[in-house]
């Protein structure tokens, strides 16, 4: 009736947190939150996150581009160092078999 367009968009995985923010999370959640405003003010539609395929930009990412099936390389440093602050040995990569 009000001429709004809308996408659904689903995914089979989620994402959960089991501590509360910290300020580094706190940071990127209002950097998200400040571009998913200023995207939808221009029109943009996609999911506000770092774009890995481009240099990390915080950007709305095209639906088409996160559909899902990558595998998790538990070899990149982001993860590494995670896991040095967390004192979490890193395990054994499992192959993905289709």
């Amino acid at each position: 009736m009000i001429g709004a367009e809308k996408t659904l968009v689903q995914k089979s995985g989620y994402y959960s947190r089991a501590a509360a923010a910290n300020a580094d999370d706190r940071k990127l959640i209002k950097r998200c939150a400040t571009k998913a405003v200023q995207c939808a003010f221009a029109g943009q539609g996609g999911v506000v996150g770092e774009d890995e395929d481009r240099g990390d930009m915080l950007r709305a990412i095209e639906f088409e581009r996160i559909k899902g099936g990558k595998p998790f390389d538990i070899k990149s440093r982001w993860f590494g160092k995670l896991l040095k602050e967390i004192g979490q040995p890193m395990g054994k990569a499992v192959e993905v078999k289709h």
